[in-house]
């Protein structure tokens, strides 16, 4: 058995760094309102937001404990008439400025920890306090780095979208250069690193009007293959987004910000409607398999679940892959097995992609509940015997992406079954060690936590011998 390079397993991960279909698919969240009201009471007179609910008069500080800020935000948006999460966005943004960013995600951490329906949305959330966050190029860079890395990097991720948007308000371009610079003040940290480019891709989509094939040609002009792979990743999830949830884009956000009205079950069905147009002909694609630069786009396609990676250049495929089964679930109801059959029919090249993604929407749809993941993968299967484990190992990087903590994938593959499958799952969780853990004798450490007989494979994934004892290098 190999293991993945630093480089390829960076690449692999930038289109898992969002727990997409599954928290926008699941029960739990879909059919919600995506307006309601909620600030922080300043004694000024009630804004448009705030006139269909109030929250009590703050007793916190911006030093008070996240907790103690969360049972605050709870208490006045579980029950706000337009719904709680659009509720709980806007006094989370409204806290930016008394609070702070990284605190304001502390709040958003503490509320997941507490409810169900605000865990499966967390992700999204972040991405539109980050672009809340975003107030000026010269401070983009020590906003982004101080969004936490929590909820799959979501802050992050916004706060790049949110320099995009501007540049979008004020008429703007942006070039190789500018896109070469805009991630340089983190290419000493991989994990953020990375994290930049995939905000690049939503990004981009935005400049360019959701038009997927344009957005590409300008992830392509970035030279770092690590942040140009992240962008790709970006860019596809945020056509899924736009097409299946487009309240969740960064439109979608400014208007619940904005105290806009409308059901999320409406836009959404909406979006699957327009995704679903016929005919591949005349929108963006050519059937040799090359995107166009120009014309009209159509997102994705109910009838072909291959659509759009069968239509884009052969180097973006991998980037699509792992990103198209959160389309697939999304208009299957969330097949498992169906899903699985398409990824059977996917590029031989991008086959393990395709399974790693159906990996990490699973582990939404299980509620990140091991258990129920592992019985999830465990019906995948494909002809050459892997599909179940490529599973497994999607699931375990969307457990460590989530949180940014190697452990939790360590504790998820104690769980998994089968020498090989076990085996894999450590190596994958190793690879990310690369990223998050700095020195080897820290990777060494996390990695002997793991099983005695699959310590081996941890430490081959993190780029350790077999018996690493000592000398920490970075």
């Amino acid at each position: 058995m190999t293991f993945p390079t630093h480089r390829r397993l960076l690449r692999a991960a930038a289109v898992a760094c969002a727990l997409l279909a599954g928290a926008c698919t699941s029960a739990v969240s879909a059919g919600r309102a995506s307006s309601g009201a909620a600030q922080p009471s300043t004694g000024a007179p009630p804004t448009q937001a705030e006139a269909a609910t109030r929250l009590e008069p703050m007793t916190w500080t911006p030093e008070s404990p996240a907790g103690e800020i969360s049972a605050w935000a709870y208490r006045g948006c579980r029950r706000a008439p337009g719904g709680k999460i659009p509720c709980l966005e806007r006094t989370l943004v409204a806290l930016l400025d008394q609070a702070g960013v990284a605190r304001s995600m502390e709040v958003l951490d503490s509320l997941a920890a507490r409810d169900e329906e605000v865990r499966d949305n967390a992700h999204p959330l972040a991405h539109g306090l980050g672009i809340s966050a975003y107030r000026s190029p010269q401070t983009m860079a020590a906003t982004f780095a101080a969004c936490p890395t929590s909820q799959m990097s979501g802050c992050g991720h916004g706060v790049i979208q949110g320099y995009f948007l501007e540049l979008n308000r004020q008429g703007k371009s942006i070039g190789k250069a500018e896109l070469d610079g805009l991630c340089a003040p983190h290419a000493d940290r991989s994990f953020i690193f990375f994290q930049c480019g995939h905000g690049m891709g939503h990004g981009l989509m935005a400049v360019h009007q959701n038009h997927l094939p344009t957005a590409l040609a300008s992830c392509d002009e970035v030279t770092s293959d690590l942040v140009r792979e992240s962008c790709y990743g970006g860019a596809f999830m945020e056509n899924v987004m736009h097409a299946t949830h487009p309240h969740q884009t960064a439109d979608g956000h400014a208007q619940t910000q904005a105290g806009g009205h409308g059901e999320h079950a409406a836009a959404d069905a909406h979006g699957a409607q327009a995704a679903s147009h016929d005919a591949h002909a005349g929108h963006g694609a050519t059937a040799g398999g090359q995107a166009m630069a120009h014309g009209e786009w159509k997102a994705l396609d109910r009838e072909d679940p291959q659509y759009p990676c069968n239509v884009v250049a052969v180097k973006y495929h991998d980037a699509c892959y792992g990103m198209q089964t959160s389309a697939v679930m999304f208009f299957n109801g969330g097949d498992v097995a169906a899903t699985a059959r398409m990824c059977e029919r996917a590029p031989a090249a991008s086959r393990t992609r395709c399974f790693m993604s159906l990996g990490r929407d699973i582990a939404a749809y299980a509620g990140q509940e091991h258990d129920r993941m592992l019985g999830m993968c465990g019906r995948v299967g494909d002809a050459a015997g892997q599909g179940r484990m490529w599973c497994v190992r999607g699931a375990a990087e969307t457990l460590v992406n989530q949180s940014a903590d190697a452990r939790d994938g360590l504790r998820f593959c104690r769980a998994a079954e089968g020498a090989q499958v076990k085996a894999d799952c450590y190596g994958t969780v190793g690879g990310f060690m690369q990223m998050l853990v700095r020195g080897a004798d820290a990777r060494a450490q996390q990695c002997g936590t793991a099983e005695a007989e699959y310590v081996a494979a941890c430490l081959r994934g993190a780029g350790l011998p077999p018996r690493q004892t000592g000398g920490s290098r970075r």
